[in-house]
């Protein structure tokens, strides 16, 4: 196949595990649980060579623990993509920067990741909720859209420049002049170790993820639940909380806004489903099971 027809193979798959799962094109997703959904278990698995792995025997995806947070989600997507194909058992010990210009099956496995969290109804749902033009795009405003969508700055920016043509090159290289953490230092007001998720006034569908000692910025006069997260401080884009431990919170406005905040440990090696819990006394971090 051209890349081309490889593009639209994974566009029609992506549309249609979205429709499988009963997930609306224009909604965002948490690809833990959308993958939980299709009883594909997912778990995280430490080393700082591993980046990825599908086993076919297990219906399981492997996702490293040690990689940034829109990297671990892409990474599942692109796993997910193999189980979807019913490509062979693989494992990833290279970085997703090589060069997969010869490979069709792992070019096929990141456009499905590309279409399945970011397809093109979603990113003009989030951006016309914000008041986006991705013809002006700033850094703050792609920053902002990558947290929803729940992937990595620069994987949303190339995503909009290649896959969906919603940004020219000139805007693209602007773009990525800035970095992830260049943006977090702006947007807190100070340097932070650990990412950062801005949950706007438009944010919905899927919860606040953070590992402890990750940051969020929730609306001005927002208010706090439970003991996994604590406030910090406001700052100019509102108010500033730090995830302190694993758990679930809660944060709201009083009024219409309201979203989990699940707080898992940091670089969590197990089956996801278990990363918000209090303890990992049930945690299986084993591959053989």
């Amino acid at each position: 196949m051209t890349r081309q027809e490889i593009a639209r193979t994974a566009l029609r798959a992506a549309i249609e595990l979205r429709r499988r799962a009963n997930v609306p094109l224009e909604d965002p997703i948490c690809v833990y649980d959308f993958a939980g959904t299709l009883d594909v278990e997912v778990r995280f698995v430490g080393g700082s060579s591993f980046a990825g792995m599908f086993a076919k025997g297990m219906d399981a995806v492997f996702v490293p623990s040690e990689r940034p947070a829109g990297r671990r989600a892409f990474t599942c997507a692109h796993e997910l993509a193999h189980w979807r194909f019913g490509h062979g058992e693989r494992v990833e010990t290279l970085d997703f920067d090589r060069d997969d210009r010869d490979v069709p099956e792992e070019i096929l496995a990141n456009h499905f990741a590309g279409f399945l969290l970011m397809p093109n109804r979603a990113l003009t749902a989030e951006a016309g909720a914000r008041g986006i033009d991705f013809r002006s795009l700033t850094a703050h405003e792609a920053y902002r859209l990558a947290s929803q969508l729940g992937v990595g700055y620069d994987t949303l920016i190339k995503h909009l420049r290649w896959s969906e043509r919603l940004i020219d090159q000139e805007r693209m290289d602007q773009l990525q002049l800035r970095t992830p953490k260049d943006l977090r230092r702006e947007l807190l007001g100070q340097d932070a170790r650990g990412h950062l998720v801005i949950a706007d006034k438009q944010w919905r569908k899927v919860a606040i993820d953070l590992e402890v000692g990750d940051h969020a910025i929730v609306p001005h006069g927002a208010s706090l639940n439970g003991d996994s997260a604590r406030v910090l401080r406001e700052c100019q884009h509102g108010m500033v909380i730090e995830a302190i431990r694993p758990g679930i919170s809660q944060t709201f406005d009083g009024k219409d806004w309201a979203h989990m905040v699940r707080v898992s440990r940091k670089q969590f090696v197990g089956r996801a489903a278990f990363r918000h819990l209090e303890d990992d006394d049930d945690n299986d971090t084993t591959l053989d099971n």
